[in-house]
């Protein structure tokens, strides 16, 4: 029955089936992603093709176009995952002989001298931004994820109940898709170890305790509120659009929402903070994760080593 069906099937009806099968197994953020690799990156290519028919030499082809259009070697790797699991899936389920995808192999690796490149704003950069913003409450959000590093779904995520005594309680993230005006999608955090606690300033924690009395004082408030924005929170598009804005403003280069997490990462490592602390408070796997991101930016002077071991044979 199965391979009478294979026969005939297309790589978008393969597509439609995979789709409702993952979609019922993966996390709604994990589910988007491979839904927009698949509509961005592979249907394109393959969507009219019978999937029996599908060659090793097609999947070159299509890897070779994907390579041309200059993406990450990381990203470009995302994609090649897709194509073999809608493959693997085609086997375990269609009964296809065979994964031409695994067969070629994925793309070829990164250096390992690579790192990843990330762009960020020093203190001073902050400083002249932050100084332009007038909205209390957008640079309130701006200063938390600057000197705290969440990103900024955990951020817009926050409510009273996971803010105490100058800790913020990271256990969700806010998506960007929402079901009604006043319905909100959660998905828990990107890796167990994003399920974290971290440990505010004294600056922070007073605004925050100022912004929380001013919530307080407004009808039917409750602790379920969001931090940013009250009964609703801030929205990702508009935070973002803002921050261009500033930056217009201030003259700052333009960086991405999360490169504010960046910017505290390489503001922390600039400062002699020890990588294992900031790899814990970012929320990392592991602290490999972290040295591959910003390796570069730990100081590397050999003065300050030999200067430590002056001072111990004093």
């Amino acid at each position: 029955m199965t391979k009478n069906i294979l026969e005939t099937m297309i790589f978008c009806e393969l597509w439609e089936n995979f789709s409702k099968y993952k979609e019922l197994k993966l996390k709604k953020e994990s589910y988007r992603k491979i839904a927009n690799n698949f509509k961005n990156h592979i249907l394109p290519y393959f969507k009219d093709m019978k999937v029996i028919d599908i060659t090793a030499d097609d999947v070159v082809d299509w890897m070779t176009s994907i390579e041309k259009k200059g993406y990450k070697n990381s990203y470009n790797a995302s994609l090649y995952e897709c194509l073999v699991l809608i493959l693997n899936y085609a086997m375990d389920f269609y009964d296809l002989e065979k994964n031409v995808a695994s067969k070629v192999g994925g793309f070829n690796k990164a250096k390992k001298n690579e790192t990843k490149n990330v762009d960020f704003w020093t203190l001073e950069e902050f400083n002249k931004f932050i100084e332009v913003v007038d909205s209390p409450i957008y640079k309130l959000l701006y200063e938390t994820l600057f000197y705290t590093g969440l990103r900024l779904g955990e951020c817009l995520a926050l409510n009273w109940n996971d803010y105490k005594n100058g800790y913020s309680y990271i256990n969700k993230t806010l998506l960007k898709e929402k079901f009604s005006e006043d319905s909100y999608t959660f998905n828990s955090p990107k890796t167990p170890q994003s399920i974290r606690t971290v440990l505010l300033d004294d600056d922070l924690v007073k605004k925050l305790n100022d912004l929380k009395a001013k919530q307080q004082k407004e009808k039917d408030f409750s602790e379920n509120w969001f931090i940013f924005g009250g009964r609703k929170p801030l929205s990702q598009t508009t935070v973002s659009r803002r921050k261009d804005g500033y930056c217009d403003i201030s003259g700052v280069k333009k960086i991405r929402m999360h490169d504010f997490r960046h910017s505290h990462a390489t503001l922390m490592l600039s400062s002699g903070v020890p990588v294992t602390c900031i790899s814990k408070r970012l929320g990392h796997k592991d602290i490999a994760m972290t040295l591959n991101t910003y390796s570069h930016y730990i100081p590397q002077d050999e003065k300050i080593l030999i200067e430590k071991i002056n001072n111990m044979k004093v």
